[in-house]
């Protein structure tokens, strides 16, 4: 099943606002492991997580899960998972490439299959997942919010509150398919003014005339960046095993 796409995770040792972030343990497994082991459970042939450290490697090997060094320097996600999709000794035959964000630890497969499936229905670039959420949680900068016309096509993403005045928003799940000839242009393309002033690599697709669809899921997976994100990872996989 979906023998042409990868899903290739980034995952660097060099976390600003976190030790050695992929490594903090949850539970029993560390948080890439967690990640990659929901990953695994789409089924999907080519899963790869994609580094700069042997720390991070020898994790997913103990998960039967496979690995690619890349260069620490990387400036993006984006540019790790492109650098990873061009050493796949077969990806001549991979046509999608999906990112899925090394730092979610209870990622959903039905997600991840959603967007696949989404992606291939649509004559988009890129497909990405979104949420229904209210203000208290769309409020936060660390929050992205994206509108839409009304064919689910992205009309922008800000870390601001849009559209002014609503009293529901959609949040942005930091997963993206990408068409192989779309993460080709995207690659080529020079950081844009809009990416750079919100911080957000996607509005370089959008600046540039590629197009990006929305699909939408159920809930907002937990996104770790801090101590306090993963504090409350810690809190969400106790209240799991309780239940």
């Amino acid at each position: 099943m979906h023998s042409d796409v990868a899903i290739i995770i980034p995952s660097r040792i060099g976390s600003q606002r976190l030790f050695e972030k992929p490594l903090q343990p949850i539970g029993e497994f560390s948080m890439i492991e967690h990640v990659l082991r929901q990953t695994q459970l789409t089924d999907l042939k080519h899963i790869y997580v994609t580094t700069d450290s042997k720390a991070i490697a020898e994790k997913v090997a103990q998960q039967n899960g496979q690995f690619i060094y890349t260069d620490e320097n990387c400036p993006s996600g984006t540019d790790r998972v492109f650098q990873a999709f061009q050493k796949i000794s077969d990806n001549h035959n991979i046509n999608y490439i999906l990112n899925v964000q090394g730092d979610m630890p209870f990622v959903e497969p039905e997600v991840i299959l959603n967007v696949i499936e989404s992606l291939k229905k649509s004559d988009y670039g890129i497909m990405t997942p979104v949420t229904k959420v209210e203000i208290e949680v769309a409020d936060s900068a660390s929050n992205v919010k994206v509108i839409t016309d009304h064919q689910g096509k992205a009309l922008y993403f800000s870390r601001s509150l849009i559209p002014h005045g609503a009293s529901e928003f959609l949040y942005h799940v930091g997963i993206y398919g990408f068409r192989k000839e779309a993460l080709i242009k995207f690659m080529e393309l020079p950081i844009s003014s809009l990416e750079k002033s919100e911080k957000l690599e996607q509005l370089r697709a959008l600046q540039n005339g590629i197009s990006i669809g929305v699909c939408y899921v159920d809930n907002v997976p937990i996104s770790i960046d801090t101590q306090e994100d993963l504090d409350k990872a810690l809190a969400f996989y106790s209240s799991q095993l309780m239940a």
